[in-house]
């Protein structure tokens, strides 16, 4: 594993982690800002193993040790500072700022990137192809996810219906286990995304969640998570590393009849055009 990859994508995506290793993992997933403070007796005491696992997990995560591995999670900590303090200290020029979002988003796409393997992908995309109904949900800035990958699944060919708050509910009801539920959601998490979500495991229907992490509330409810970087100056989740997976699952989608995608592309523009100005 590179030691470029953060703390998190390795967290994530080691493999071969024993019953108490596992319990460390989800411990510090939980905990992440705590855990850059605690002794290593302490993460051994809070996951119920001893210092020897904690010691041997860190070098499974190729840290040198349980101290590489806790610098590791200071710095992830200091990453994650408030919206607050980053736009505190965000630059007053207007080019310099365009630099820093254009630094910070391309730091999301790369940590994305380095947390989502080709089995995630293929299997989110052979969910959403065989899926009888897809259905999209999401509040805020999910709400806005949800509709973009609505309309690129449909142009790829995979009718897709983008969710609406008031009708949550009544739209899930319909699902089964021949059906899909796609839903998004990022802090602070709403409420009424994760009763629907479990409602819908109720119904045994299969779910895929969008969110910002393997230990978000979402995720303990999702067949698949996938998760989405998204840190940035204001009070909401950046779109940019999600626009990239979206058009990854659409594409690969695409790809599978390039043929008939390309067709039904230059039909619907054909029937579409009238609607458009020559220029």
């Amino acid at each position: 594993m590179s030691t470029k990859h953060s703390l998190v994508t390795r967290l994530h995506s080691t493999k071969g982690l024993s019953v108490s290793q596992r319990r460390i993992a989800g411990c510090v997933l939980a905990r992440m800002d705590e855990a850059a403070f605690w002794g290593v007796e302490e993460l051994a005491e809070r996951s119920q193993s001893s210092v020897a696992t904690v010691v041997r997990f860190a070098q499974k995560l190729e840290y040198s040790g349980f101290l590489e591995m806790r610098q590791a999670l200071v710095a992830q900590a200091k990453a994650k500072s408030a919206p607050a303090d980053r736009l505190l200290k965000a630059p007053k020029e207007a080019a310099a700022m365009l630099v820093e979002v254009a630094r910070q988003d391309m730091l999301n796409i790369e940590r994305t990137v380095h947390g989502i393997n080709e089995t995630l992908l293929k299997k989110l995309v052979q969910h959403i192809e065989q899926a009888r109904h897809r259905v999209l949900i999401g509040h805020g800035v999910s709400r806005i996810m949800s509709e973009h990958l609505g309309y690129l699944l449909t142009i790829s060919g995979y009718v897709a219906v983008a969710g609406n708050p008031a009708e949550f509910a009544r739209q899930v009801a319909n699902l089964g286990p021949r059906d899909l539920l796609i839903a998004f959601s990022f802090p602070p998490y709403s409420q009424e995304t994760l009763d629907v979500v479990d409602y819908a495991r109720k119904l045994h229907a299969p779910v895929i969640a969008f969110t910002d992490g393997l230990d978000s509330p979402l995720a303990r409810h999702a067949d698949i998570t996938v998760p989405v970087a998204g840190e940035n100056l204001m009070f909401t989740h950046s779109i940019a590393a999600y626009a990239v997976v979206a058009h990854t699952i659409a594409a690969a989608l695409a790809s599978k009849d390039r043929e008939a995608a390309i067709k039904r592309l230059q039909e619907a523009e054909r029937i579409a055009k009238p609607q458009f100005t020559e220029e």
